[in-house]
């Protein structure tokens, strides 16, 4: 399992409580120095795991300091030791009336509880529940000490194919084998996911986008060089996963956006062959596109050209509708059929973008012009020109 900050605190407090509680003075001393290492960040744990109540570490503070004078009122009154788990409860039920219905439970059982319920049962991994948990807190972590943090998203290549070729019972052997993998490549800090069905996540603080690509990589290639039985059946001859990069302030400001920005990298990926890794890049636009019904032709392997259908048009690229699939990072020859001109005029575009269309079974294809001689450029910019002009 990996460990954290957040699971650090936690083992921190378990054995706080498990030592003598009684000892007020000694006890207090113990807080103070866990408060010194991980500030107040210490007391919302503290009081999820004695009482199961969630607060903001500044209410969580008032509480604390709440606590500890009733507990001295308590001693004196009594006139012998009481252990702070009792002060506690009867302040939360007598003075602050926040628990209503106490239970009481033995800590070991609620820690096993709490484990199964942020753990994969297959894998042993941490679960979706938790990722979401350790994505917030990694975040404001991040942004506090304004440090990288990066999000890779793996997926199994094929894993239908797998099952239905090996049987379900080899697919979850080869899911536990690769969550080991994912598990014995990353550092203690690191938060490694079973995020769903054959998907995983590595969340990676102080991790740059280069660092993680290095990281990915790594573990991509060793997935392919592992034994996995049945792989040799797979459509690539191996069990393989690709994977997607993102990482925070580059490419996404929220979590949701991270999350958002690896899944389409990992889409890249997947789209360029399998079996290997692609960073999040942002198709950027330098020029104003226009709205643009053209039909030219396109040379990726035969000689005589491909029709495809233009959507919009602009000095530094294009989109358009395909019938198959092209690798991102292809370099095209195309030809623009435009309106009142002769013959074509052609360029040189490398694809940036492709989206399958799952309507009529064809793909949206993203390039950006990357060579046109300066008579073509001249004809592009004038048709732009004028078609803006007639949109007005």
């Amino acid at each position: 399992m990996a460990v954290n900050r957040s699971s650090k605190i936690q083992t921190e407090i378990n054995k706080l409580l498990a030592g003598n509680s009684r000892a007020h003075q000694p006890f207090i001393e113990k807080v103070d120095c866990l408060v010194e290492r991980y500030g107040n960040d210490f007391f919302p744990y503290l009081f999820f795991t004695t009482a199961h109540l969630e607060f903001s570490k500044k209410t969580a503070k008032k509480h604390w300091n709440s606590i500890l004078l009733h507990w001295e009122k308590m001693r004196k009154c009594v006139k012998r030791e009481i252990d702070f788990r009792v002060a506690l409860l009867d302040y939360f039920i007598d003075i602050n009336r926040r628990i209503k219905n106490p239970k009481i439970i033995e800590i070991k059982i609620f820690q096993q509880t709490q484990q199964e319920t942020f753990l994969d049962e297959l894998t042993q991994l941490f679960n979706f529940r938790y990722f979401q948990q350790a994505l917030q807190n990694e975040i404001g972590r991040a942004n506090r000490y304004a440090a990288p943090l990066s999000l890779v998203i793996f997926d199994v290549d094929d894993f239908k194919h797998y099952n239905d070729t090996n049987g379900h019972f080899a697919g979850n052997k080869a899911l536990k084998k690769l969550a080991r993998t994912l598990k014995n490549s990353v550092r203690d800090v690191d938060v490694v996911v079973r995020y769903g069905g054959e998907e995983f996540a590595l969340l990676l603080p102080e991790t740059t986008k280069e660092g993680a690509l290095v990281i990915s990589e790594r573990i991509r290639s060793k997935v392919e060089r592992s034994k996995y039985a049945g792989g040799e059946k797979q459509p690539l001859k191996k069990f393989s996963i690709s994977g997607g990069v993102a990482t925070l302030k580059v490419d996404a400001a929220t979590g949701t956006e991270l999350i958002k920005k690896a899944d389409q990298a990992l889409y890249r990926a997947k789209s360029r062959g399998k079996n290997q890794i692609a960073l999040y890049e942002n198709e950027r636009r330098d020029f104003e596109r226009i709205s643009a019904s053209l039909v030219g032709r396109l040379n990726v392997v035969s000689d005589s050209g491909d029709l495809f259908s233009v959507k919009n048009l602009s000095e530094g690229g294009a989109l358009f509708t395909f019938d198959r699939a092209l690798p991102l990072g292809t370099i095209l020859h195309l030809a623009f059929q435009m309106p009142g001109r002769k013959t074509p005029l052609p360029c040189k575009a490398k694809v940036t973008r492709v989206e399958e269309l799952k309507k009529n079974k064809s793909y949206e294809v993203g390039v950006r012009i990357i060579q046109m001689r300066e008579r073509e450029k001249k004809s592009l910019k004038r048709f732009i020109a004028l078609t803006m002009k007639k949109g007005e």
